[in-house]
């Protein structure tokens, strides 16, 4: 750039607006007997890279690292680099592969300090634990890298491992009880080093993993490679439930089997035994077995069971489905010791298994259904399409299912579950023409229903009586209902502003409510308009607003009223609407006072200064004159040279100069345009636009990080700042056209509202503030001052 030097004495355009314009997915169960994502295989990150991350994004390991900010060369994408960090790498990357057969991913312990990679493990005292793991040095040929394997405080072993897979003297060091075997080369400068330990501490959970002691390097940051980790004893197994129970029909038990839960590692096949040590049922007329015995085996095939979905095993049992009413009847299942797992709890470290369950066969002949909070509605009245989505089942704090006969009695009536699950179970014979009702109220055998109801703002969605059925001798499903929770409108009492006389709108403060289901109201739900105001006209969109109108997608922006003239108070009612198309069953009520408006003129004063240049504050008070030489400091031309001279400017307010002098490229000029509303009665719709000087360029990051702002978008750049009645700013605008009151248009955008055209075209950029808005500012009040200031750029 050239070393020129401007005199800025003009400010550009100058407009402003009021009436005048003035206007892993790694499962877990509570205990851990086994390493999770043993490999670092997950998450997947990018080929020959590092990537240093919390803790939390990689899955059963945690660290001891101090948090601080990581670094990455892999792809970051959905990962923090901020927290106690763990290094890992991808083959390849800065020559250094995997082991063979050891997968893409391995870890570095000293990430950026000497850290340790640990997990926690439920242990038994006296228990056998074997262990493996793959190490490699990375910095030196000649000088290992070594780490420690611990349990709690204990160490059981250290290992050391140039970069190059040399063990020195050929074994590590074996710590309390432990057993290692002799070291093997793994490829590629790994080595695998294993052994089994024999733990006598206390029962319970103890941080399991490895510890970075020093560096062939000597950098603490750089060492210590650690990959494919086992660490198990004997699996735990116990049942998931010492009851359980399906329908007789289901003759494979699929609703509520039973079931045994396995966590640890399998490291090959087991058979655990099962006995039938009791139970009502008869073997080989209710129920049979695999082996068509009281004793038989459950199969688990090797894997590394986390206690999730995937580690739970059904009891074989095939169940007879006759049709003899013989009521409900039960099994005791019974899992026998072995050699091969510890009869331990799977949730409780340390706690007592199941080791007993008991399954019932429910009789034949029962009716089962379920109650849905149909939160979207979807039902619409029918018994069809009631459940979408995530909907959850629902019992609304106390609902029963009542089934009654054709002539309106009660044959059965059961409590609905939390969970909305409802079952009538051992009905005897043949009925035709039953329903089923929902009620508050428990029905009484023999007696006559009591009426259909639901809980205090409960509403149905689909009928709370099903039509006439038969009961067969066959299990019946499916008898579901879809109701749904009410909403809440809140109540608005807007704050008292002046009446904007004639057809002049002003904007309704925004409707909210709430919903048990769809929580929070307002911008984008539905809302029903139920009464009218008596004394003004509501506005949607600007188009007049009639009784009982439902307003979709609602716009705040968008909802106006014109009250009528004169000091009155404005009311009408609205009910939110839910999801469900349901709507509030008692409407609140909106309150808006309006005050008469001051007879006279509002009238609007304008004085624009250069307050600063760079670090340089101007407290000058300069009056603008039009009587001197137009190249004076203080010259400014008729008639808009008498606006500083208004007695309701507060004193020595107006600070700054009218011409600055001699800039230079680079300087940073501030511009603020103070504003006095001197006339008889308020201001409203007040608009301010100025254009950017030109050989000046617009600085967008002026009052960054300044509060308080508007409403605009929280990470946008603020460069304008305004002041009411204050002399210095009360509040910041971003630049973007956002929710805040100020926007800034850079040259030539065709968004530039078209009142700036009134004083050019905008060529080098406009600062547009809307100074007044409904609910925040809504008018400048006579006397009313302030100013709106940004800052510019020598180019």
């Amino acid at each position: 750039m050239n070393n020129y030097q401007k005199n800025i004495q003009k400010f550009g355009g100058l407009l402003i607006s009021t009436t005048l314009v003035l206007q892993p997915t790694l499962a877990q169960a509570q205990i851990q007997r086994s390493f999770l994502n043993p490999s670092f295989e997950q998450p997947v990150f990018s080929n020959s890279c590092y990537i240093q991350v919390d803790e939390s994004q990689i899955p059963g390991w945690t660290t001891t690292h101090n948090t601080k900010q990581g670094t990455a060369t892999c792809a970051t994408t959905g990962f923090t680099t901020l927290g106690k960090i763990i290094e890992i790498w991808t083959k390849g990357f800065s020559s250094v592969n995997t082991a063979t057969g050891a997968g893409n991913q391995f870890a570095e312990l000293n990430a950026e300090e000497e850290a340790s990679l640990f997990q926690k493990m439920c242990l038994i005292q006296g228990e056998t634990v074997n262990f493996s793991l793959l190490h490699r040095g990375r910095g030196n040929a000649n000088v290992p890298d070594v780490a420690t394997f611990s349990i709690g405080a204990t160490t059981f072993g250290t290992f050391s491992t140039t970069n190059n897979g040399t063990v020195p003297n050929a074994t590590p060091i074996a710590g309390t009880n432990t057993t290692l075997t002799s070291p093997v080369s793994a490829g590629n400068g790994w080595v695998r080093y294993s052994g089994t330990v024999i733990y006598n501490g206390t029962n319970g959970i103890q941080d399991v993993g490895f510890k970075a002691v020093s560096t062939g390097s000597g950098s603490k940051t750089v060492g210590n490679f650690l990959d494919q980790v086992d660490f198990y004893g004997l699996p735990f197994i116990e049942f998931t439930t010492g009851s359980g129970g399906s329908p007789e029909s289901e003759t494979t038990p699929t609703t509520n089997p039973a079931r045994i839960r396995v966590v640890g590692l399998v490291t090959s096949n087991i058979n655990v035994p099962i006995k039938v040590t009791g139970g009502t049922a008869i073997l080989g007329t209710d129920y049979t077995t695999p082996t068509g015995t009281t004793d038989f085996t459950v199969s688990i095939p090797a894997g590394n069971y986390d206690g999730g979905s995937g580690s739970i095993f059904t009891i074989p049992v095939t169940i007879t489905n006759d049709d003899i009413s013989e009521g409900d009847e039960t099994i005791e299942f019974t899992i026998l010791s072995s050699s091969q797992y510890i009869q331990s709890s799977t949730t409780t470290c340390g706690g007592a298994p199941i080791l007993t369950s008991t399954y019932t066969m429910f009789d034949d002949d029962f009716i089962t259904g379920k109650v849905w909070d149909d939160a979207d509605g979807s039902a619409n009245n029918t018994f069809n399409n009631i459940n979408t989505g995530t909907e959850a089942g629902t019992n609304a704090g106390g609902l029963n299912a009542i089934l009654i006969n054709a002539s309106g009695n009660v044959i059965a009536s059961t409590p609905i579950n939390a969970d909305g699950t409802y079952l009538f179970n051992n009905l005897s014979g043949n009925q035709n023409n039953v329903k089923i009702i929902l009620s508050t109220t428990t029905g009484i055998v023999g007696a006559a229903a009591p009426a259909p109801s639901l809980p205090a703002n409960w509403t149905n969605t689909s009928p709370v009586t099903t039509a006439p059925f038969n009961t067969l001798n066959t299990s019946i499903t499916g008898k579901d209902f879809g109701i749904e929770q009410l909403p809440n409108t809140n109540s608005i009492s807007a704050s008292p502003q002046n009446n904007p006389g004639g057809t002049n709108k002003v904007q309704v403060p925004t409707l909210s409510g709430t919903d048990p289901e769809d929580g929070n109201l307002g911008s984008g739900k539905s809302f029903k308009i139920v009464t009218l105001p008596t004394n003004g006209t509501l506005y949607y969109n600007n188009i007049a607003v009639v009784a009982n109108q439902v307003i979709n997608s609602y716009d705040p922006t968008k909802l106006t009223l014109d009250p009528n003239d004169g000091a009155i108070t404005v009311n009408f009612t609205v009910a939110a609407v839910d999801a469900a198309g349901k709507e509030d069953p008692t409407p609140a009520t909106v309150t808006m006072q309006f005050t008469s408006a001051t007879v006279g003129n509002s009238k609007l004063l304008l004085v624009k200064r250069i307050t600063r240049i760079n670090n340089q504050d101007f407290t000058n008070i300069v009056d603008g004159s039009s009587n001197v030489n137009n190249t004076d400091t203080n010259y400014v031309a008729a008639p808009r040279d008498t606006d500083d001279n208004d007695s309701k400017w507060p004193a020595n307010y107006l600070r700054g100069l009218i011409n600055a002098g001699t800039v230079k490229p680079a300087d940073i000029l501030e511009y603020t345009i103070y504003f006095l509303s001197s006339g008889l009665s308020n201001a409203v719709k007040v608009k301010l636009c100025d254009l950017v000087p030109n050989n000046t360029t617009f600085l967008p990051t002026a009052f960054n990080g300044l509060t308080p702002n508007d409403g605009g978008l929280a990470d946008a750049d603020q460069g304008m700042a305004m002041a009411v009645d204050s002399t210095t700013p009360t509040v910041y605008f971003s630049n973007v056209a956002d929710s805040d009151r100020g926007t800034f248009y850079p040259a030539n955008d065709p968004n530039t509202p078209s009142f700036c055209n009134n004083i050019g075209n905008n060529t080098n950029g406009a600062v547009v503030v809307e100074i007044t808005r409904n609910s925040i500012l809504p008018t400048l009040s006579p006397d009313s001052y302030g100013f709106v200031r940004f800052r510019a750029k020598v180019k």
